[in-house]
């Protein structure tokens, strides 16, 4: 089974033009029963999932997560995911925008990366909001208003608004966790991120990363854990494995090639990794899938 890839197509609105964003009330897609893909698939283009009052599950790089009122979810491109409602009267919103959306009028580069919301490492892909949940759903509320056509700076408007959800959830989600928010490591974990998806496939060890970083890997290891939950060694092991999933599920590729393009030695230490990581053998898990 190959996930299918959403590109441009979705960033198109209801005139046929293309654009930096899109958004949709998510009852209306649901009683239409349009656009909601009904399997697996990825995006190119960063995804915000807002559930005003439902229930479901949506898996997300083989991640079950249950659908609760008030909860949000945050898609980086590339990410595969599945989405499955268990009513039509699902209430929310969904906004599909490009990585272009904040460059014309935002001077900080990569503005995405540094909210603690769309996590290269998947942390934060979820959020149960606690504060401030009638400023973010009148946010989303607007954005549909200014999307009408009847105002003359719409697009700047709806950009602001888009922004302003992104600020406000962030805040929701550093109060709720403010025991483990320190600007200076969570800064540290963002640059490790930001590596690791660069180098995962060659570097497999956190020496590497802590050596970029100038810190001692026990450093690296100690912050990635208080931040994060989980080492810098399991970080990396989580990243490898997820990648060996996508190719397992996407590509023809036999194991060995796998194995090759991962900067394994050989196949039996590739599924020996896999197994202990993943607990079942690459060669199962496609069985599985494939069903």
């Amino acid at each position: 089974m190959k996930f299918p890839v959403l590109n441009v197509c979705d960033l198109v609105n209801n005139e046929k033009n293309i654009q930096n964003y899109i958004i949709h009330d998510l009852k209306e897609l649901l009683h239409e029963d349009i656009y909601l893909p009904k399997k697996p698939h990825r995006h190119t283009f960063y995804q915000i999932l807002y559930i005003e009052k439902g229930s479901g599950t949506h898996k997300i790089d083989f991640e079950d997560y249950e659908i609760q009122d008030n909860s949000v979810f945050f898609l980086r491109p590339g990410q595969v995911h599945d989405l499955v409602f268990n009513h039509k009267n699902t209430k929310g919103f969904l906004i599909n925008f490009n990585e272009n959306l904040f460059n014309q009028f935002l001077l900080q580069a990569n503005f995405i990366d540094q909210l603690p919301l769309f996590s290269k490492s998947g942390k934060n892909c979820y959020h149960q909001i606690q504060n401030n949940q009638r400023d973010i759903k009148y946010a989303f509320e607007k954005i549909l208003d200014f999307n009408d056509g009847s105002y003359k700076y719409s697009s700047e408007l709806i950009k602001l608004c888009i922004l302003e959800i992104l600020l406000l959830i962030s805040e929701d989600v550093k109060s709720v966790n403010q025991t483990n928010f320190n600007y200076t490591q969570n800064n540290l974990v963002r640059k490790f991120e930001g590596s690791l998806e660069k180098y995962f496939k060659e570097e497999h060890y956190p020496k590497f990363y802590a050596d970029q970083l100038a810190v001692t890997p026990n450093y690296l290891n100690s912050v990635c854990k208080f931040i994060t939950g989980k080492t810098a060694g399991e970080m990396i092991r989580n990243r490898i494995i997820l990648e060996a999933k996508r190719l397992l599920v996407n590509t023809q590729s036999t194991i060995s090639q796998i194995a090759f393009e991962l900067n394994f030695e050989d196949n039996s230490y590739f599924t020996k990794f896999f197994k202990s990581n993943a607990g079942v053998s690459p060669i199962d898990f496609r069985k599985n899938l494939n069903k």
